[in-house]
């Protein structure tokens, strides 16, 4: 007898038991290849291929098309020869008939019908529930099982037990399981069918009066995948947000409406990872990194749920076009098992239907689903999320919703287009760019580097701004030479005594100073005319989305000056396709008694008119310890003052980790001329310079001292109201500062904002990254400033400096982190120079080990922080610090030392974490 080789329906999925043959795509006789396609199936998902897996002719008997075909069974044969090939039919049950053994016996010459099953058994129940997804009945006690058979058992409800099997060596098949269920129910488990739910239900409880329908593939899947998810103890969290932006961005993007959604959902996942996790049997829980985004889709028969891999790292390009591929397959019933298993995220949108509100259940394998309904008569979307509480607890839910909302209404900092190029239209300038600080600059000279016609406008007659004039630069020669009067106090302990103590001559000080200002003003107004910036001294204010008028002073014998009221003065106007605001912030002088005043009358000083002293005084008094102040505090005792620093909140430099910030505060209360009080209240401000008066009351204690001067420090306010922000289409926010995305761009798509004007970390090399930044937006490139890699020095001694998160803020951002310190007095270079203060630490990220924050207090912080940037910049992890060969003796070998400490504690964690599990 000539061989033949079965060709069985494969287990296409795990929920899959049968399938429905739909076509023949071979005729009996073809000869057929391994690989080629000679059936399709209908499953419980989709219609799918069915394979040859070897070479030679198609041949009979085969399934007939209509037919069911339990998976292991053989819809037709192979032969080697096409003298082999026989023809007839294998009878199976048409789809939506019950199985029965005469129906699935093969009359191929290699299955032979198998004997009728030596146990007689009663007739089962009429009606049962299908078991738990992907259920398999249990070995035999005695003999063995085909896994067909295990899987039919399960689903009908059969003991194996009570069987006596066909197959070779009294092996149990398919066809046994099938002739017991159709014989009776003597071998059905308890009398009843694999019931999901309590053991002691009887079947008779699940009975419907009535002839049903068999069920369709589809609703037979969704049926048990529905009962399984009975079995999770769910919650439901909703908020409501407003999806109108998200439309925009996505349509300008050319990104669909449910990528995005998609998209947004992994964002906030990242910042909410527990909504990936799933519960596991034995009480586990599976954490997932991969965000894969199970989306609902109608298609003929029922619902299918594609999944969408990758969506939180993928380009949004690929993912529309694998999305508009997996829509097009799930409606034509062609998804492959790759397409539609294992989501870790759901998502339904049953808004575009109209539905006011619904509830979405999770399936097992995900920890939440979420059910987006129809916007509201104020166009508000409910968004509902349903969670499994063995994984999600309420304020998990709630955070993550929030998160969620949060993202989508904003969706220009993640979704919009690099764009806006430059508008259409005859302008004056591709860009115009109001205000010539380090932000200003930066952006203009980027834009002016790739051809754009760029101006500057600026008050000043030279560019550089706060930072150049009245900021970063002259306070570090101030620095600078405080640290020579310090460094000459500190020649005795290593021997230098011949030398003689140090004295300010504030003349030469100040000479030198200005020197430098002036030199670098004049060399950047001439790197600014060499890249061919119009460089335009006057105060731009807009005067609708495309045009500014600037005043002009001094400047009347330009021809584009229109005459004034005879004093020299006059305007331009000109237009622009985009506008960059970088106008900067002045001080800021608070509602303190007698203050505003001292401050218009040039008696307290703030850190525009510091400059201006004539000589150091004798006393003074700092309001306010941010940068500002704790930089001068030091500066001015370094030149022999007698320093009171008074901070309203429990700490000095807010901005700063608050470790490093306290034990500055330390060092600085050290010294014999300063004196820091915080958490105190000033009550008033009076007198002249040279006998001021200033109070405060520190809890029930009310003080006051006379000094020389007050400098008021208190930081900085952007004032915008000269600009006409409101003829642009520019808004504010609460604060009083422009409000921007991360590339930069305000609420008027082509005009952008950079500096300190639009709040956040007011420091030079933070506004020159955000004017790169807006250049390259501009430019059409996808740039974004990120605040979380950003980074400060405070020109203190020591120094403070810092780059990223502190433990505190990593954790409120929802990473898993720990940090690691060490003294810096450990140090050798830090002993041999002398530095009783100081300690450096870094935060990293549990999981992922990477380094989110470093920060230092060191003499030389300055320097130091520069690894620390390019650690956090460049997403260095634990392991690559601690394998970097740093030289000795440098400060720098206490950055390995700390990522193999933090390294090693994180191993023995993970550690002992894997024996609790295996314990458990």
């Amino acid at each position: 007898m000539a061989k033949a080789y079965p060709i069985k329906v494969p287990a296409l999925s795990a929920t899959m038991t049968d399938g429905i043959l739909v076509t023949w795509e071979r005729e009996i006789g073809d000869p057929v290849e391994r690989g080629d396609v000679v059936a399709t199936l209908e499953t419980d998902k989709a219609i799918m291929d069915v394979e040859s897996f070897r070479d030679g002719f198609l041949s009979g008997p085969r399934a007939v098309i209509g037919s069911t075909v339990p998976v292991g069974e053989a819809i037709a044969f192979v032969v080697e020869s096409k003298e082999d090939v026989e023809g007839g039919a294998l009878e199976m049950p048409e789809a939506g008939s019950s199985p029965d053994a005469e129906s699935t016996t093969s009359t191929a010459p290699t299955a032979p019908s198998p004997p009728a099953p030596a146990v007689q058994v009663a007739a089962a129940p009429a009606a049962a529930v299908p078991p738990a997804l992907g259920a398999v009945a249990a070995r035999p006690l005695v003999g063995k099982a085909s896994p067909w058979a295990r899987k039919l058992a399960a689903q009908l409800g059969v003991d194996l037990n009570a069987l006596s099997g066909s197959g070779p060596d009294g092996l149990r098949q398919g066809f046994d399981v099938l002739a017991a269920s159709k014989a009776g129910a003597g071998a059905v488990r308890g009398g009843s069918a694999a019931l999901v739910g309590p053991a002691s239900l009887d079947a008779s409880a699940f009975e419907v009066p009535g002839l049903g329908r068999a069920m369709s593939p589809i609703e037979a899947a969704t049926a048990q995948s529905m009962t399984a998810s009975l079995a999770m103890p769910t919650f439901r969290v909703m908020v409501k947000a407003r999806f109108d932006k998200l439309k925009r961005a996505a349509k300008s993007s050319g990104v669909s409406t449910t990528v995005a959604i998609a998209r947004a959902c992994a964002l906030a996942i990242a910042k909410h990872p527990k909504i990936n996790s799933a519960w596991q049997l034995g009480d586990r829980i599976l954490d997932r990194a991969q965000v894969d985004v199970g989306i609902a889709v109608a298609a003929e028969g029922g619902l299918v749920v594609p999944v969408l891999r990758g969506v939180e790292s993928r380009p949004l390009s690929d993912l529309s076009g694998d999305w508009k591929d997996l829509v097009s397959r799930a409606r034509n019933r062609r998804l492959l098992p790759a397409d539609w298993t294992g989501p870790t995220f759901t998502v339904s949108n049953m808004g575009m239907l109209g539905v006011d509100y619904f509830d979405a259940i999770p399936t097992v394998g995900t920890g939440a689903i979420l059910a987006i309904s129809t916007a509201d008569n104020e166009g508000l979307v409910p968004l509902t999320l349903t969670s499994d509480h063995r994984v999600i607890n309420g304020a998990d839910a709630a955070a993550y919703l929030g998160t969620l909302k949060s993202i989508i209404e904003s969706p220009a900092a993640w979704l919009a287009p690099a764009g806006p190029a430059i508008p259409e239209g005859d302008w004056d300038y591709d860009v115009v760019v109001i205000g010539g600080g380090p932000g200003g600059e930066d952006c203009a000279r980027d834009l002016s580097q790739h051809g754009l016609k760029v101006a500057v406008v600026n008050d000043s007659p030279f560019p550089g701004g706060e930072c150049l004039w009245r900021g970063c630069i002259p306070s570090k020669a101030w620095r600078v030479a405080a640290d020579r009067l310090r460094d000459r106090a500190d020649d005795a302990r290593l021997g230098s005594v011949g030398t003689t103590g140090a004295m300010l001559d504030w003349s030469v000080l100040e000479d030198a100073r200005r020197a430098i200002l002036e030199d670098r003003g004049g060399l950047a107004l001439k790197t600014d005319k060499a890249v061919k910036i119009d460089y335009i001294h006057g105060r731009g204010t807009f005067t609708d989305a495309h045009s500014v008028r600037i005043d002009v002073s001094g400047n009347s014998d330009d021809p584009h000056v229109r005459s004034g009221d005879g004093d020299g003065a006059g305007s331009r106007d000109i237009t622009f396709g985009c506008a960059v605001i970088a106008t900067g912030a002045p001080p800021f002088v608070p509602p303190i008694p007698g203050a505003r005043e001292s401050v218009a009358g040039g008696h307290t000083l703030t850190s525009d008119s510091v400059w201006f002293l004539k000589d150091r005084p004798e006393s003074l008094a700092i309001i306010g310890a941010g940068a500002i102040g704790a930089e001068m505090a030091q500066i001015f005792a370094d030149f022999g003052a007698k320093v009171t620093l008074l901070e309203a909140q429990d700490r000095i430099l807010a901005e700063v980790e608050s470790g490093i910030a306290n034990e500055l505060a330390a060092a600085m209360n050290d010294e014999p001329n300063i004196t820091v009080k915080t958490g105190v209240r000033v009550g008033g401000i009076s007198g002249e310079p040279g006998k001021m008066l200033v109070s405060w009351q520190e809890g029930e204690t009310e003080t006051s001292i006379t000094v020389d001067r007050v400098l008021m420090a208190t930081g900085k306010r952007p004032q915008v109201d000269a600009l006409g922000l409101e003829s642009a289409g520019v808004v504010i926010n609460e604060q009083g500062a422009i409000d921007v995305d991360m590339r930069c761009r305000t609420s008027a798509d082509h005009i952008f904002a950079v500096g300190d004007v639009i709040g956040g970390l007011m420091l030079a090399h933070t506004a020159g990254q955000q004017g790169r930044v807006s250049a390259a937006t501009i430019l059409g490139e996808d740039r974004r400033y990120d605040v979380s890699k950003d980074c400060g020095v405070i020109f203190t001694r020591p120094q403070a400096a810092f780059v990223g998160l502190s433990l505190a803020q990593a954790k409120e951002a929802g990473y898993e982190a720990s940090e690691i310190k060490v003294p810096l007095a450990l140090d050798a270079q830090a002993q041999i120079h002398g530095e009783t203060h100081g300690q450096i630490k870094l935060v990293a990220d549990n999981k992922t080990r990477k380094i989110l924050g470093v920060h230092l207090l060191a003499d030389h912080a300055s320097d130091l922080i520069g690894e620390g940037v390019l650690m956090v910049s460049c997403d260095l992890t634990l392991d690559q610090v601690a394998e970097a060969i740093h030289p000795h003796p440098t400060t720098t070998e206490l950055y390995g030392d700390l990522a193999r400490r933090l390294l090693s504690r994180l191993k023995r964690s993970e550690a002992r974490a894997a024996q609790r599990a295996m314990k458990a």
